[in-house]
């Protein structure tokens, strides 16, 4: 929790040390586990609004702020004098009125924009030849003027606030240089200064890593500015790993506040995507952290935990094979099996976690174990999602354990069975990527059950779909190769190789088989020995 901005004021003080009891008393209280998650992104972004530099000391708000925050504290406390019911009333009032304060809070600590740009000039002319104490009023004011300058204005500040920060004059008190860290964190949140600073990230990212180090605000601050920066340039995730930087982002998730949770594991999301950079997290050993941040963390700080995870998992090199291993050596299967038990609905942490999942099953010794703890149950249930990145997630996680997985998990055979139309739906989605998963995931499972085969038959859709999948011009980003398993795994029935020589299967396996698309040339001789119908391909 940052510490209360130097004003004095006591209401202030007494909502951030509210702020930061509530999750302890909430962790041993039954009744808030349902309206934890509402909970925990309001009282996010409360704690992020308050320790805004644009945030007014003597808000209106603190005082009615400081008052729910003490009724969930009191609710955490006397729950068996109160009851279910009250207590569960309670905590529903509760959760709807710091909801409307968490948004109070973020327009008060929305910054005005300047007035002009004779201002802004005005500012960084201070910041280059003013005294201490006019130093720190520039900031102030430029903090608040940032996300408004324009690029030419931006690229000026920037490089006035990072000369500030390289002076050795001495003369630069801290809160001020946590003053200047958050003026960079506000630039970063602009396009025309993120671009500016990506370009040259060795002028900020030594100060955001020094930051980060420090922790308290300076941390949360240098977190929010390296996520954009991190994201725009690669250049800057590996600045920001060279300097040691994985190893204060994971302490920034071990102990900061909920919003700076969240900002490192997107810092950490961004740097795991570049295989080059993994190493850094198996010396630093990230796993343990990370798994413990999707198991405590706000419903944000899970998602960005999960889709790290996913990323560092997701190689096939010898370094991702030992992630992978590692990961689940530390309970990575058991940690997603306990976020899916406990999912409600299509959280955005669903699709990372079927991702993190589908990784580790494609370690043949990890499919196997995950095929016999009722994994399939999540993956089915998660194919009738309304994202689509969900519903392509959990298809390319069945393709894996189905096809790794001796047997292809029939432990869970009603739930296998239950996913065939699902996929069968999902061959004509408008996205490319979910149209091969489930082209993935057919072909796997089709492999497989002789009994998913036959419900594959049935339907009269499950053909014509896959053979549209071979036609080139219609199917751009689709692996042809899975398409022409799935149609393989039938082609003993005679019903439907009427229906793919209807559907001119033929015609496009010339170009397939001209391609060298594997089993294209054995699907073309099963469709030729019937000769049952007109081979033309279909226009």
């Amino acid at each position: 929790m940052p510490p209360p901005q130097e004003s004095g004021d006591p209401g202030l003080a007494e909502c951030l040390r509210l702020l930061e009891a509530v999750p302890a008393a909430a962790a041993s209280a039954p009744a808030f586990r349902r309206h934890w998650p509402s909970l925990s992104a309001s009282l996010a972004a409360l704690s992020a609004a308050l320790a805004s530099p644009a945030f007014p000391p003597a808000a209106p708000l603190l005082a009615p702020l400081a008052a729910a925050l003490g009724a969930l504290l009191s609710a955490a406390s006397d729950t068996p004098r109160l009851g279910h019911l009250h207590t569960v009333s309670l905590l529903s009032s509760s959760a709807a009125s710091l909801s409307q304060l968490a948004a109070d809070a973020r327009l008060l600590a929305t910054p005005a924009p300047p007035a002009s740009a004779a201002d802004a000039d005005a500012l960084i002319s201070r910041l280059r030849l003013g005294s201490a104490a006019s130093r720190a009023a520039a900031l102030e004011e430029l903090a608040g003027t940032a996300a408004a300058l324009p690029a030419p204005a931006a690229a000026a500040a920037v490089s006035a606030v990072a000369a500030l920060l390289d002076s050795a004059a001495g003369d630069l008190l801290p809160p001020s240089r946590e003053r200047a860290v958050a003026v960079l964190a506000a630039f970063a949140s602009s396009d025309a200064a993120c671009r500016f600073l990506a370009e040259d990230p060795g002028a900020v990212v030594p100060h955001l890593c020094r930051a980060l180090e420090s922790g308290g605000a300076g941390a949360e601050h240098a977190c929010a500015a390296l996520l954009p920066l991190t994201a725009a340039s690669r250049d800057a995730s590996a600045a920001v790993a060279a300097r040691g930087g994985v190893a204060a982002l994971l302490a920034a998730c071990a102990g900061g506040t909920p919003a700076t949770q969240a900002a490192a594991a997107g810092v950490l999301r961004n740097l795991a995507a570049f295989p080059d950079l993994l190493p850094w997290f198996r010396d630093e050993g990230a796993l343990p952290l990370l798994l413990q941040l999707v198991s405590l963390g706000t419903p944000r700080a899970q998602e960005l935990a999960l889709v790290c995870l996913q990323n560092l998992t997701a190689g096939d090199g010898d370094e991702g094979q030992r992630l992978k291993v590692e990961a689940f050596q530390e309970g990575a299967l058991a940690c997603v099996r306990d976020f899916l038990d406990a999912s409600r609905g299509d959280e955005p942490g669903l699709a990372p976690a079927l991702g993190l999942l589908r990784n580790m099953a494609s370690f043949r010794y990890i499919a196997e174990i995950a095929a016999s703890a009722s994994f399939a149950a999540h993956v089915a249930a998660a194919l009738g999602s309304d994202r689509s990145a969900t519903r392509t997630e959990a298809a390319l996680a069945l393709a894996e354990l189905c096809g790794n997985a001796a047997g292809g998990g029939r432990g869970s055979r009603r739930e296998l069975e239950g996913a065939v139309p699902r996929l069968v739906w999902m061959l004509e989605a408008k996205p490319a990527a979910e149209r091969d998963a489930a082209a993935r995931a057919l072909a796997a499972l089709l492999a497989s059950s002789g009994a998913c085969r036959k419900l594959f038959r049935r339907d009269e859709r499950g053909v014509a779909g896959a053979v549209r999948l071979l036609d080139p011009a219609g199917a751009r980003g689709v692996d042809r190769r899975f398409p022409v398993a799935v149609l393989l795994a039938v082609a003993q029935s005679r019903r439907c190789r009427k229906q793919m020589v209807a559907a001119g299967a033929c015609g496009f396996l010339q170009g397939l088989m001209a391609a060298e698309v594997d089993g294209a040339k054995r699907l073309a001789e099963c469709l030729g020995k019937g000769k049952m119908l007109g081979v033309f391909p279909r226009t």
